[in-house]
């Protein structure tokens, strides 16, 4: 997370609306996310209360944490895994802006059964879902 924060603080205006950083927390106490992301200062970060490691799994297919999604200028997930798998998720933004193809592309999820969802999604829809959910969801 302290890296996310990093990039939006020296990306964030570069980047403006063209790329969204959501931390989705398992925790299970709400009050306590809250104050840790406070204390830590992720606060270019929207975070949203999931409740519960099941949930995660069962809603979005993620058994496993830190996990990340990349998704195109299209809509479509093109890299579903473990952060650190990924060189540099800067270059790996600007790359998905321009409309290029990751070329490096390999998931650490190979074990994990995929979740029972359609890959490619609306971004524009899904964003608005989330904006409809921020005062059910958003910690901050």
């Amino acid at each position: 997370m302290a890296h996310n924060q990093h990039m939006l603080e020296h990306r964030g205006a570069e980047w403006a609306e063209r790329v969204k950083i959501i931390g989705l927390s398992i925790d299970g106490d709400k009050a306590k996310l809250k104050s840790h992301v406070e204390t830590k200062g992720w606060t270019k970060v929207d975070h949203y209360f999931i409740g519960g490691a099941d949930k995660c799994k069962k809603d979005y297919g993620i058994s496993g944490v830190p996990h990340v999604l990349l998704v195109d200028t299209n809509g479509k997930i093109v890299f579903k895994g473990h952060p650190a798998s990924r060189k540099n998720l800067e270059d790996d933004f600007d790359k998905l802006l321009k409309g290029e193809t990751l070329q490096d592309i390999t998931s650490n999820d190979e074990e994990e059964e995929e979740p029972e969802t359609n890959m490619d999604i609306d971004l524009a829809t899904a964003i608005s879902e989330i904006d409809k959910n921020k005062e059910i969801l958003l910690i901050l």
